[in-house]
């Protein structure tokens, strides 16, 4: 079972984000700032994360910490990650909130599955 680690400022939508994943199969942590995701001790599959342009660099500390795993990113519209710039290169996918549920749980399979792929080749 796959660990999905979900970072969001919104506690509420955090937890509910879990729980739709969790009903697909998967298991969830959340923490609501990315400095303190890359401390909890805990290394996802992957990591679904609002990141926000003030939050950009966390990421990179982010990745030091839990290693290559993939990230799809969140957001309220596509200018919100044009503050973003560089950074957006290293998410696996990303999506407009408020999204669908079952494209959040697409998305986030399918970047798992492109990471298997890659561990394979």
């Amino acid at each position: 079972m796959s660990h999905i680690l979900i970072i969001d400022d919104d506690p509420q939508l955090g937890r509910s984000l879990a729980r739709l994943l969790e009903q697909a199969g998967y298991t969830c942590s959340f923490a609501t700032d990315p400095t303190d995701a890359a401390e909890g001790g805990v290394r996802p599959d992957a990591i679904l994360i609002e990141l926000q342009p003030e939050d950009a660099p966390a990421l990179p500390r982010l990745r030091a910490a839990l290693g290559e795993v993939p990230f799809v990113f969140m957001a309220g519209g596509h200018a919100d990650f044009a503050p973003l710039g560089e950074l957006m290169g290293a998410a696996d996918d990303w999506v407009v909130k408020p999204a669908a549920p079952q494209e959040l749980v697409v998305r986030v399979r399918t970047a798992l599955r492109r990471a298997q792929g890659d561990r394979t080749n």
